[in-house]
């Protein structure tokens, strides 16, 4: 049941000045040209609103991640394999997925590990063929660079992802798989190291 409250005499003059004073605010808040097409103006910016929300996405794809061709050049040499770690705010994992297949076609042989850059980061490394032959193993390596961001993971020795909680460490982890690739290949390096922060 409602509770209905009367005002009255002067009281419900003032109240109908504020509500009044406060609608010509809102409408000249709004850009419209009178209270009457102020509902109309509402909806315009609203959509307004979803269009800029949708480039800002879109722009966010486009021009966040170095596009495939161009980070290739700046893959490094693991005991002559090639290694190339990049972390980026991709938009989701399934678009870092995405971006993982197109640097794999530019790559060829070698081992691609990416990072999510999010509140929730993931990790995700792919192995070639050939590599895999040779003992190099995705879930391995993923799960080396898993406990520096705080997290678990696994999967396939040519595929493998982990997520964490720590965003903040990537820089670190990504440092882990490079350490535990070289030790795979049978190089001499020192054990991967977690961030002391923490």
């Amino acid at each position: 049941m409602r509770r209905i409250e009367a005002v009255t005499g002067e009281a419900a003059e003032r109240l109908v000045e504020e509500r009044f004073a406060l609608l010509e605010r809102v409408t000249a808040a709004a850009g419209a040209r009178s209270a009457e097409v102020l509902p109309e103006r509402v909806t315009e910016l609203q959509a307004r609103v979803k269009d800029l929300e949708k480039r800002i996405r879109a722009g966010a794809v486009a021009g966040g991640p170095v596009r495939p061709a161009e980070l290739v050049s700046s893959a490094i040499s693991v005991d002559g394999i090639r290694f190339l770690p990049y972390a980026a705010p991709f938009e989701s994992m399934d678009h870092l997925k995405g971006y993982a297949k197109d640097l794999r076609s530019a790559l060829g042989s070698g081992v691609i590990a990416l990072a999510l850059e999010a509140d929730e980061p993931q990790l995700f490394v792919t192995v070639s063929d050939d590599l895999v032959q040779r003992g190099v193993s995705a879930g391995v390596l993923v799960q080396s660079g898993a406990p520096v961001i705080e997290g678990r993971g696994g999967g396939r020795p040519e595929m493998a992802q982990a997520r964490g909680r720590r965003r903040d460490r990537l820089p670190s982890a990504l440092e882990a798989i490079r350490q535990t690739l070289a030790a795979q290949l049978g190089g001499k390096v020192d054990p991967p190291s977690r961030d002391p922060a923490g």
